[in-house]
C-alpha cells in the first residue's frame, strides 16, 4: 500500500479521472488503473463510491511532501498511457496537474515525453530518474 494522507486520497482519484477523460474516450485500462490506485491508496470500494462530483470543483488539498506529490505526478503520468496512445490534450493536462503539484512545467514535459516513448504499463525507472536528476540543484 502506499501511504499517502487520506485527505489527500480524493483530490489523487480526481486528478486522475480529469486525465481519463481529457482524450475524450471511455477506456477500460485507464479505470481499472484508477480502482488500482484507489486500492493502493487504501480507499475501499464503498470510499470510491462515496466520492461525489464536488471533488472536481474545489482546490484540492496537495501533500507537501515532495515524495508523496512525486508518486502522485507518476500516477498521472502513467494513466496517460494505459490505453497505448498519449494526446495532447493529455499531455497538457498533466503539465498543469503537474505544476499544481509544484513541478516544473519542463520536467514534467520530459517525464511525459519518457512515458509516451515506452510500452504501456513500463516503468522507465533509469530514464525517469535521468530526467528529474536534471533538475536537481
Amino acid at each position: 500500500m502506499i501511504v499517502i494522507a487520506e485527505e489527500y486520497r480524493s483530490a489523487i482519484i480526481a486528478m486522475l479521472i480529469r486525465m481519463m477523460a481529457a482524450d475524450g474516450r471511455k477506456d477500460r485500462n485507464e479505470f481499472a488503473f484508477i480502482l488500482q490506485v484507489a486500492h493502493e491508496l487504501g480507499m475501499t470500494p464503498d470510499d470510491f463510491q462515496a466520492l461525489t462530483p464536488d471533488i472536481f470543483t474545489k482546490t484540492p488539498a496537495l501533500p507537501s511532501s515532495e515524495k508523496e506529490r512525486m508518486i502522485i505526478l507518476y500516477y498521472l503520468l502513467f494513466i496517460m498511457k494505459t490505453d497505448g496512445i498519449v494526446t495532447q490534450e493529455e499531455e497538457n493536462l498533466v503539465k498543469e496537474l503537474g505544476h499544481q503539484l509544484g513541478f516544473r512545467i519542463e520536467l514534467v514535459s520530459d517525464l511525459a515525453r519518457v512515458i509516451k516513448t515506452n510500452p504501456p504499463f513500463s516503468a522507465p525507472t533509469d530514464e525517469m530518474l535521468n530526467e528529474i536528476r536534471r533538475y536537481l540543484n
